[in-house]
């Protein structure tokens, strides 16, 4: 089946890659903002071709991101698209995945009813936050299929390397399953951090089961927000006694400006993301894993 591969403004470098390891070429729409905020997209002369792959990220502006995405794919299926695959590698609002208190919207719920109605058909994602919801339950919300590929193999076999009797951490339980695949990569044993108060202010990140002590550590989660916690857990693992400390995630917001530099400042020696997100640690390439789900779909 043919398909046209359709890159939003977010992400256009890992549009292309995936278009060459599809055997195709990559289509890019122009895409501005008016004065007053708004998103404008113009397809001009293109005939999109019954199945069209849209890539777009939704960092580091999320809304912006979203609002051209439907935009674009309300136009595509306007101008004879039948399907629309949407490759979001970062999906966003995936923390707003249940009512916490009363009368809270519950965000991934309603953005995916939006993208339904705007007419996309599939999203394929790259290690989505799903700690609370599984991904049967997030395809409930809305008739898109949801599909997930994994870049903690690639991200396990770059951050290890060179690491001595490494220790896989996962920060916390919610990153079990990250801190489990990444030690099958390395051949290795993984551990789960788990908190412990020492008093009113203080509190110390140890392992489950495992010590740590001359031991290099890699640290593992699919997402890196401000850095608090990792600069934590590392600080914790520094003082009982772990070597070299690295940390490997499949998503670096790093939203605060001092995110980055901070977890240096704490002792980390290297930090490895994937390109789902456009930052200096993102040097693993994860078309290829989207490109072999693609295949699959198409």
């Amino acid at each position: 089946m043919t398909s046209d591969i359709i890159a939003g403004s977010s992400v256009p470098g890992l549009a292309k890659s995936i278009a060459r390891r599809m055997g195709t070429k990559a289509h890019f729409p122009s895409i501005e903002k008016f004065p007053d905020g708004e998103i404008h997209v113009v397809e001009g002369d293109y005939t999109p071709a019954q199945t069209v792959v849209y890539v777009q990220t939704m960092h580091p502006h999320p809304n912006d991101m979203l609002v051209e995405m439907m935009l674009t794919v309300d136009l595509l299926k306007e101008l004879g698209a039948e399907r629309v695959i949407a490759v979001i590698p970062y999906v966003g609002y995936m923390r707003q995945d249940a009512r916490h208190v009363k009368g809270e919207a519950v965000a991934i719920r309603t953005m995916l009813k939006m993208l339904d109605f705007a007419g996309v058909n599939d999203i394929v994602g790259v290690d989505m936050h799903l700690h609370r919801l599984g991904i049967e339950e997030l395809a409930s919300f809305s008739r898109i299929k949801i599909h997930e590929v994994s870049a903690v193999e690639l991200l396990a076999a770059r951050a290890g390397k060179g690491l001595t009797t490494p220790l896989v951490v996962g920060p916390d339980s919610e990153s079990e399953r990250w801190a489990a695949a990444a030690a099958r990569v390395l051949g290795t044993d993984y551990d789960v951090l788990e908190k412990h108060r020492l008093s009113a202010r203080e509190i110390e990140h140890r392992p489950r089961s495992m010590a740590v002590k001359g031991r290099d550590v890699l640290i593992i989660d699919d997402i890196v927000s401000t850095g608090g916690t990792i600069k934590d857990v590392i600080k914790s693992l520094k003082a009982q006694g772990a070597g070299q400390v690295n940390v490997a995630c499949t998503h670096a917001v790093l939203s605060d400006i001092d995110s980055l530099t901070g977890l240096y400042r704490t002792g980390m020696e290297e930090i490895v993301s994937t390109n789902t997100i456009n930052n200096e640690s993102g040097i693993v390439d994860v078309s290829e894993i989207i490109a072999g789900k693609l295949k699959e779909l198409l």
